[in-house]
């Protein structure tokens, strides 16, 4: 082989290790690294004068470094998992595999016993830290959905049992026990609903379709929804917005959004508040912003960062008598995010809560 083929090759070998995605990390005999590609640096933040050095050195993992012992001394391939923090945190999974290298160059056969044969290890990096958030937050919703039916199966199997007996005995209590049932029913088929919702945005099974229509006699209609409830509390249903605001978007999405956040506005605002829905037109990006405001007893700020979060409750308790599912805000978010806006919210204790949405005007079709 010519010094022409073994430039060739060393040059194609190395445009595959930097293609890789996987980070891939050679160390010598004396532990000290020999090679490194490109996606390994960036997992690691390692600059590339850290070739050379011992990696004891260049790194300060002990998991790491019994990880590459343990694939040294047993001639075999070591794997495991580790976390790294830092400015970029990580999980990573590691499988290192030795090899011994005689002086020469040549991996040795299998029948090779030369004195001097070195071992070297080869590492590879996995980067699963999407995969193992992935599967925190599957094992967490399942968690919390298990938990969330579990209430209302359990109050309609206990007043069920109890019916059985009241309804020669106590017509009343029974009559009690029935409105226990039918309220806890209508919760897991909102809570179903709900589930179905969030499973069609986030699969984008949802498609979006934009049409030209008026805002307020849109959001006059969604407050007349919530009317009923609210005339019960004694809460006032407005409307400010200028005739001439329109909204090119799509309007069952939009209507799902308002009404979720009117609805929760109505819920918890106590009796004699406001709820107010605003609208006008934004230049850039061109569309349109909508606020939802009421003046009751607000949120403190600690809750704020985590609103959106499935099952994510202010007061668990409250939440729940009241019938919500818990999914409500976060099926508003990602139905924001499928249209391309942005939601965020502001609130002071004592004084009310602003839900504001920015909302893109006349994009094109998101399926």
């Amino acid at each position: 082989m010519t010094v022409d083929d073994l430039s060739s090759e060393r040059d194609l070998v190395s445009r595959i290790l930097n293609g890789m995605q996987e980070g891939v990390l050679l160390l010598d005999k004396d532990g000290n690294i020999a090679m490194m590609n490109a996606a390994l640096r960036e997992m690691l933040l390692l600059r590339a004068d850290a070739i050379g050095q011992p990696l004891t050195e260049v790194m300060h993992h002990a998991e790491l470094e019994d990880l590459v012992n343990r694939a040294r001394s047993g001639g075999t391939t070591a794997s495991g998992e580790i976390e790294l923090g830092g400015l970029k945190p990580r999980r990573l999974l590691v499988r290192g595999s030795s090899f011994k290298q005689l002086g020469t160059g040549r991996v040795p056969a299998a029948n090779d016993t030369a004195e001097g044969a070195k071992s070297e290890v080869l590492t590879v990096f996995f980067d699963v830290t999407d995969i193992r958030r992935l599967e925190s937050l599957r094992r967490d919703f399942v968690a919390n959905v298990s938990h969330e039916l579990r209430t209302p199966v359990t109050a309609i199997l206990s007043a069920a049992e109890t019916l059985e007996l009241a309804l020669a005995k106590d017509p009343e209590g029974a009559k009690r026990f029935l409105g226990i049932i039918d309220r806890n029913a209508a919760r897991l088929r909102h809570l179903i609903e709900d589930l179905l919702d969030l499973s069609r945005i986030e699969s984008r099974e949802l498609h979006l379709r934009h049409q030209r229509f008026a805002f307020e006699p849109f959001a006059s209609h969604v407050l007349g929804v919530a009317r009923e409830h609210a005339d019960k509390k004694k809460i006032v249903l407005r409307v400010v917005c200028e005739a001439s605001v329109q909204a090119v978007i799509d309007q069952r999405a939009l209507e799902q959004i308002l009404t979720n956040l009117v609805d929760n506005a109505v819920k918890y605002c106590p009796e004699g508040a406001t709820v107010t829905v605003r609208a006008d037109t934004i230049s850039f990006p061109r569309g349109i912003r909508i606020l939802v405001e009421d003046n009751g007893s607000g949120i403190e700020a600690k809750h704020l960062p985590r609103l959106f979060e499935r099952f994510y409750r202010v007061d668990a308790g409250r939440s729940r008598e009241m019938g919500g599912t818990g999914l409500g805000l976060s099926i508003v978010k990602h139905l924001v995010d499928a249209m391309g806006g942005h939601i965020g919210v502001t609130s002071t204790v004592g004084k009310g809560t602003t839900f504001e949405l920015k909302l893109p005007n006349g994009v094109a079709e998101i399926t």
